[in-house]
């Protein structure tokens, strides 16, 4: 996948053959191109290099074999695609294509024996379509087979002690092959970052005091997410960290620096491969090159990378193995949510509702959900519908998830040029006198008015088509409310979906809602961070206080767009709209979701205690049918014996002659009829015995019900003489209960013992000892539980007094760095004091 890449722009999707490169930055001037005949020999160059070096040496990268880039566009028809011949070769590869490698979004790649195909999507929904389908081509029985799954999501957050004024970049590798890359960023400069991009994080100049730990060591933030999924067997997952070059230097006078990495993170496999994300300061191993000695001088010896990473390996059931389970999550969702909501916290209520939304809209029921899920949180919050979608409720995540997954097109739409526009704008909208000059007070509060005009005529206007499931589920929120006589609330409903749940959140961090890839810049996000404050407070119709008197200037504004707003919600929520709208028309792995939903609702319950596994019957008892065909490993949910007598299912036990019927000691046993004589006896004996396939006793039509007789404690068993040595092997019978009529117990399936009040006396220490199993098992689940929860409580603190810390070092080193030009300062005034004396 190296060289000059050829783009065919095809309706909607575009190929790409391999073969030029260009620098993280974008495409290479012409100017630099150095004419036909440089180019030429560029070409001739990278074909050598691409047909001697096929696969790339972790230890050492060529820095031209890990770009891609330049778009020369040819027409050709789409019948590009079925020229393809998926079938033909098994170890065809199917999957996308970050943004970052290509330049380009919304890409994916066909890679077989022979060659590799790049194609690009107008949309996110688009290209998984597409991959989808040809997925399907290669495998036609795709959801009948088992299979494994293998994603890596990865937070690359800041590195330390790096050399100053300089940009650095970083790569992420998986088995020697490039699959994403960051955004280049320049240390020497302080800054403060918030908590958008997954963490804390308050920048040093890299003087004294820096947390470096070295003068000149410098502390770099990118806080880049990546989601890459579809991914092939991972045994080696790397990180190498790239210096820009610099644009000053000559081609031919770089140092050799910039064709290598400046060093390298591996992550264990092992450390990040589980549910939850791990995160972790990496030390940087600097690269080595034969002879030669500058890698020690570039990085400082506390050089790291703090790294936030989950990697998932999924085993995917054949789709009639979750048939049961997407029969009862279709039916009994608003249930099963009622009763796990307050056992869930955060992070959990984030990843259940992410998985519903993809399942039932699969299934074609996460319009009702949302319905649901949205009249609840109605109910629940009675007369304080200020609070609605602003807690961290199943129906909060779920409308979040839901946003996001119809409405990717309509956001890129509406807001795309916008962050584009302010990412590479040099206005300031500051308006807080206290944190800017009063000289450019008016002209920064002339830019942020603008700005939100640019954002409110984007948003009101409609330009783009509107997403059509959110046109429904807008509308049935209003009717439902005006039935209930409480219209006000339907506009809330909307307003805090639309505004607070998905525009406003995608305007504050682009980044998270796949507009752009770079964490924005300190002015960039301060004129994001009061846009989303501005357009926030026009959607809930609420103007500035005195809690905030900087901005009480935008309340005219306001004031101006609350028609407009009025509008926009009635046309969003009205069936009978003219604007343009749009349906979902990605594709959504209805078996790798349930896979990923079943997984998350065992590691929810099985550490449960008895009690709340039962409210959540017949949940556990389906989640477990599926486990079983994961293997031993997977943990399973412990079901109390009497939960499962209440309802009793057929698993093979595995010793099944211990249960069975046909168990001579159970045909041994003496049966009582209604006559004593020997003859009976005999021809009792002599019968052969039935093996029963109905839960009830079997007797011929016609046939009269035979009574049993009561015995009394005086009365022996008649024994025949030649029984006597059988006798002493029979099971002791207990004496009868003569208090009233015995009443049989239910016999739901041949192979479970049903005892009555007569228990045999060698049962007896058997189930004594399951129950004390159970009564050990549910108090070391408990005991566990507890542990877990001390240690999260402990683990909490922990981060939080780090985090303490380090905030308190970044303002030490701060405030070391104001007394620092304060001193130089007044050096410098002394000086001129003492020059204005001599004169």
């Amino acid at each position: 996948m190296m060289g000059f890449r050829r783009w065919i722009v095809c309706g909607g999707a575009f190929e790409c053959s391999p073969d030029h490169v260009v620098s993280p930055g974008g495409p290479r001037p012409k100017n630099q191109d150095g004419g036909v005949r440089a180019l030429i020999k560029r070409r001739l160059e990278n074909r050598a290099k691409r047909n001697s070096n096929t696969q790339m040496n972790s230890k050492g990268l060529n820095k031209g074999s890990r770009h891609y880039g330049s778009r020369e566009s040819v027409s050709i028809p789409v019948s590009a695609l079925g020229s393809l011949d998926l079938s033909a070769d098994t170890s065809t590869v199917i999957r996308p294509v970050h943004s970052s490698i290509l330049g380009e979004k919304y890409c994916f790649e066909v890679i077989n024996s022979e060659n590799t195909h790049c194609f690009g999507c107008s949309s996110a929904a688009e290209r998984d379509r597409w991959i989808e389908d040809l997925r399907r081509a290669a495998q036609p029985n795709k959801d009948n087979i088992e299979r494994t799954e293998n994603s890596l999501s990865l937070w690359v957050n800041e590195a330390k002690d790096l050399p100053p004024k300089r940009s650095y970049y970083c790569e992420v590798h998986l088995d020697g092959t490039l699959f994403a890359r960051t955004s280049s960023q320049a240390v020497g400069k302080p800054s403060n970052r918030s908590s958008l991009a997954g963490d804390n994080f308050t920048g040093s100049s890299g003087g004294l005091g820096s947390s470096g730990g070295v003068a000149g060591g410098c502390q770099l933030f990118w806080g880049e997410f990546f989601d890459l999924d579809n991914l092939p067997c991972v045994s080696q997952i790397t990180l190498h960290l790239f210096r820009e070059e610099d644009p000053k230097k000559k081609r031919h006078s770089r140092d050799e620096s910039s064709l290598h990495p400046l060093g390298s993170v591996d992550i264990p496999l092992a450390e990040i491969q589980r549910r939850t994300y791990q995160e972790k300061w990496y030390p940087i191993t600097p690269y080595k090159a034969s002879g030669t000695v500058w890698n020690k001088e570039l990085l400082g010896p506390q050089a790291s990378l703090r790294i936030k990473a989950r990697f998932q390996n999924l085993q995917v059931l054949p789709m009639e193995k979750y048939k049961e389970f997407a029969e009862y999550v279709t039916v009994d969702y608003v249930e099963m949510c009622r009763n796990l909501e307050p056992l869930l916290n955060v992070k959990e209520k984030e990843e259940l509702a992410g998985a519903l939304v993809h399942v039932l809209q699969s299934i074609g029921k996460a319009k009702e959900f949302l319905l649901d899920l949205g009249s609840a949180e109605v109910e629940r919050l009675g007369e304080k519908e200020a609070l609605i979608f602003r807690e961290n409720t199943l129906a909060t995540k779920a409308i979040d998830e839901y946003m996001k997954l119809v409405g990717q097109k309509y956001l890129i739409v509406t807001l795309g040029d916008f962050i584009t526009r302010l990412y590479s704008s040099v206005e300031n909208c500051e308006v807080d006198p206290l944190k800017c000059p009063a000289s450019e007070l008016s002209n920064n509060q002339k830019h942020l008015m603008e700005a939100c005009e640019e954002v409110v005529q984007k948003i009101i206007e409609t330009n783009g088509p509107f997403p059509e499931e959110l046109n429904k589920i807008f509308s049935s929120w209003v009717e439902l409310c005006e039935v209930q006589s409480r219209p006000e609330i339907g506009q809330r409903l909307i307003s805090a979906s639309l505004f607070l749940r998905f525009l406003c959140p995608a305007i504050l961090s682009p980044s998270l809602f796949g507009l752009t890839q770079p964490y924005p810049e300190p002015n960039t996000l301060r004129t994001l961070t009061l846009t989303a404050k501005v357009i926030q407070n026009l959607a809930n119709f609420t103007l500035f206080g005195e809690k905030e008197e900087y901005m009480l200037f935008m309340n005219e504004f306001l004031q101006q767009h609350w028609d407009g707003m009025r509008g926009f919600l009635h046309t969003v929520s009205n069936l009978d709209t003219n604007i343009p709208m749009s349906s979902f028309d990605g594709y959504v792995d209805l078996s790798l979701r349930l896979a990923v939903l079943h997984g998350l609702l065992v590691d929810i319950i099985y550490q449960r205690d008895q009690d709340t596994i039962e409210k959540l019957h017949p949940l556990p008892s389906i989640l477990n049918q599926i486990t079983e065909s994961l293997g031993p490993g997977a943990h399973r949910i412990i079901i109390s014996s009497q939960m499962g007598q209440a309802k009793p299912m057929y698993v093979p036990p595995k010793d099944l002659a211990k249960y069975s019927p046909h168990q001579s000691s159970l045909q041994q046993l003496p049966c009582v009829g209604s006559e004593r004589d020997g003859k009976t006896r005999m021809s009792m004996r002599s019968r052969k015995p039935v093996t029963r396939t109905q839960s009830a006793p079997h007797r011929r039509p016609g046939q009269a019900k035979h009574t049993l007789k009561r015995q009394t404690s005086s009365e022996t068993l008649p024994t025949p003489d030649n029984e006597q040595e059988m006798e002493t092997n029979q099971p002791l019978i207990s004496s009868p209960n003569t208090n009233g009529s015995i009443k049989r117990a239910p016999a739901p399936v041949p192979w479970i013992k049903v005892s009555h009040n007569g228990e045999s006396s060698e049962m007896k220490p058997e189930n004594e000892q399951f129950n004390l199993l159970d009564r050990h098992a549910q108090e070391l689940s408990e005991l566990r539980l507890g542990i877990e929860q001390v240690t999260e409580r402990e683990l909490d603190m922990a981060k939080r007094l780090e985090d303490f810390i380090i905030q308190s070092q970044d303002q030490n080193a701060m405030l070391q760095v104001e007394v620092t030009e304060i001193r130089n300062e007044l050096a410098v005034r002394e000086d001129q004091l003492a020059s204005a004396t001599f004169r």
